[in-house]
C-alpha cells in the first residue's frame, strides 16, 4: 500500500516523501471499519504559498478514492522546500 500511496503522490513531485504504516497500533479500535492508518511527511514545491488546509486538500485529492476504502486515517505533515 505504501508504494501505491507514493505512486499517487508523485503528481505533487515531492523532493521528500516518507510514509509509515501505523495500522498495527490501531487495530480493533472503535470506529475502524477497515482501511489502514498512515503517517505522511511530504516536501513539495507545489506547496509554496499554500495554507496547511490547501496542502492537505492537495494530498487528499491525489488519494481520493483510497480515502473511502483503503485508508481509514492519514496524518499529514506537508512542507515546501523553503520551510525546512
Amino acid at each position: 500500500m505504501i508504494e501505491e500511496l507514493k505512486r499517487r503522490l508523485a503528481t505533487l513531485e515531492p523532493t521528500t516523501i516518507e510514509i509509515s504504516d501505523d495500522s498495527a497500533s490501531h487495530a480493533g479500535h472503535a470506529g475502524n471499519t477497515g482501511g489502514g492508518h498512515y503517517s505522511l511527511y511530504i516536501v513539495s514545491s507545489h506547496f509554496y504559498g499554500k495554507s496547511h488546509i490547501i496542502r492537505h486538500r492537495m494530498v487528499y485529492q491525489a488519494l481520493a478514492d483510497l480515502m473511502t476504502s483503503k485508508i481509514h486515517a492519514l496524518s499529514i505533515r506537508a512542507k515546501s522546500p523553503n520551510e525546512l
